[in-house]
């Protein structure tokens, strides 16, 4: 079985416009289409059972639509929808619970993108909303291929924050700080025991080997296979984690059963 944790989807009128702008901002080649039929069709090609996909919403106006296409698109067994959430949205308890109610069992936050650094105070009710609610909580961790001003998502801050914070349950994509490897060394791997780590968007950056070694040293107890998807070819990401040297468990862990723990853990 295989999970991937880490997946994007727009609107069959938004994706080829999404993916032309990333591809323009950032000179990447970008494999999928980020269409829900695309996705489907890539899972079954690569054997991904199930994808959590996950919403982007730059400002707060921008969560409950976000959400209620996700939530729209989700088929109930193959797509499992994460929702979007602003850090200072006034009505976040209320969204928080409105998701709980749906089935949803985690919400994502991209710092870079909405504008605040994880170990920021004001964050602090996101997050104890989140724990109080039994969710987890995903964030975009590190930079992005695009040269910006600011990245808001740094190691140090994750683990400050993740400090504070000994019950919320996170997971820092892109293995806790994409092109930060030696701030995830540093900060993350020490950090405690409720800070996760998914592989997605890694092996444009990473050999097989560089990641092998860094999941080794995090631990494969606290890593879960992500892809970004369609920025990343779903069958290619599961043979960066196939060909890495890992047990046989400890890929089995990484690729679905450290999903199955965080997701249906109640």
């Amino acid at each position: 079985m295989v999970i991937d944790f880490h997946a994007h989807i727009y609107t069959d009128e938004m994706a080829p416009k999404a993916i032309a702008s990333v591809k323009r901002r950032m000179g990447v080649r970008v494999p999928g289409l980020g269409t829900v039929a695309d996705l489907q069709d890539s899972m079954a090609k690569a054997g991904v059972e199930k994808s959590i996909i996950l919403p982007l919403a730059p400002l707060p106006k921008h969560v409950r639509p976000a959400n209620e296409f996700f939530l729209a698109a989700a088929d109930g067994d193959g797509l499992v929808p994460f929702g979007a959430i602003h850090p200072f949205q006034s009505d976040l308890e209320e969204e928080l619970d409105r998701l709980l109610a749906a089935g949803v069992r985690g919400v994502k936050a991209v710092p870079f993108l909405q504008g605040f650094y994880p170990d920021d105070p004001r964050c602090d009710r996101l997050y104890e909303g989140v724990a109080e609610r039994g969710m987890v909580l995903l964030l975009h961790a590190g930079k992005v291929p695009e040269d910006l001003p600011e990245f808001f998502g740094t190691p140090d801050r994750f683990a400050r924050m993740a400090a504070r914070h000994p019950d919320l349950v996170v997971i820092l994509a892109h293995l806790g700080g994409w092109e930060m490897w030696s701030a995830v060394r540093k900060y993350l791997i020490p950090a405690a025991e409720n800070v996760f780590f998914d592989t997605a968007y890694t092996s444009p950056s990473l050999t097989s080997e560089e990641a092998c070694d860094l999941i080794s040293e995090i631990g494969p107890d606290r890593v879960l296979f992500g892809t970004d998807y369609p920025w990343t070819d779903q069958a290619k990401e599961v043979g960066f984690i196939e060909g890495m040297d890992l047990s046989a468990q400890e890929k089995k862990m990484i690729l679905s059963e450290n999903a199955e723990r965080l997701l249906f853990r109640r």
